[in-house]
């Protein structure tokens, strides 16, 4: 188990070593451009909303005469409360922020992501498929990615209802963002394992099937790249890295089961 989820985190780290590549990195330049203009859009939102949360709170407060020597006390908690809350929203913020761009990002220039992951794919091993156009990708990929879609929306919209009935249990309820976390990790997986596997006209079931037979690798493949895209500035590069690393992943298992 340790083992299995060990070497899926390490994907990410050799994904790295191989976008690197002066072969690779041109590749890189669109989904780069794109994640930067959307992750430039969410955080001028962000500070927006945090500022004006900031604005109406009041870190003081007036006790009756007979408490005041414990205002400075209380108004001393309060105001460290409120930066401690603050951290926290700006924190809850990126990570949310960082997952969900990441995936709209996907989606956008799913076509020159698929063909990243060719480019990828032909550099670690002979492929025996013909290269392709971004133009052939995108009329390739489009139903692909609705297909996701609608994969993770049903499961989005089960887990949501699970996270309701869990808010009235005490205690239980603190699982639910663990619940979201694990969930996050695996669409996030699927995203990049499913590139290679569309190029090598691999249905999406075929795909869905490999990840089961390896799923505490996938869990810490998908784990560290949610986890990755709520840092800034990691999180503009985190596509194509991720991408690398989901070959890596196909091309493995692959060669593994012939």
């Amino acid at each position: 188990m340790i083992k299995p989820l060990s070497n899926g985190i390490t994907l990410i780290f050799r994904g790295f070593e191989v976008a690197k590549k002066p072969n690779i990195r041109p590749y890189m330049i669109v989904p780069l451009i794109v994640n930067i203009l959307l992750f430039s859009v969410a955080g001028y939102f962000a500070v927006d909303l945090i500022n004006d949360a900031l604005s109406g709170l009041d870190d003081t407060v007036d006790l009756w005469s007979w408490l005041d020597w414990l205002e400075p006390v209380i108004n001393t908690i309060a105001s460290t409360l409120k930066w401690v809350l603050l951290i926290a929203a700006i924190l809850l913020i990126l990570f949310i922020a960082g997952s969900v761009f990441t995936m709209i990002t996907h989606m956008l220039v799913s076509p020159f992501i698929g063909v990243l992951a060719e480019k990828v794919e032909k550099d670690l091993h002979e492929t025996s498929y013909p290269s392709h156009t971004v133009m052939q990708i995108a009329g390739r990929t489009i139903k692909r990615e609705f297909t996701k879609l609608k994969y993770w929306i049903t499961r989005a919209l089960g887990l949501f209802v699970v996270t309701i009935i869990l808010s009235f249990i005490p205690v239980v309820q603190m699982i639910s963002p663990v619940l979201w976390y694990l969930f996050g990790a695996w669409i996030l997986a699927l995203q990049y394992i499913d590139v290679p596997a569309d190029n090598n006209g691999k249905s999406f079931e075929e795909v869905l099937g490999l990840m089961q037979k390896n799923r505490a690798q996938v869990m810490g493949f998908g784990g560290a790249t949610l986890l990755l895209t709520s840092i800034p500035i990691i999180n503009l590069v985190i596509i194509p890295i991720a991408v690398a690393g989901g070959v890596i992943f196909w091309v493995e298992k692959m060669s593994d089961n012939r």
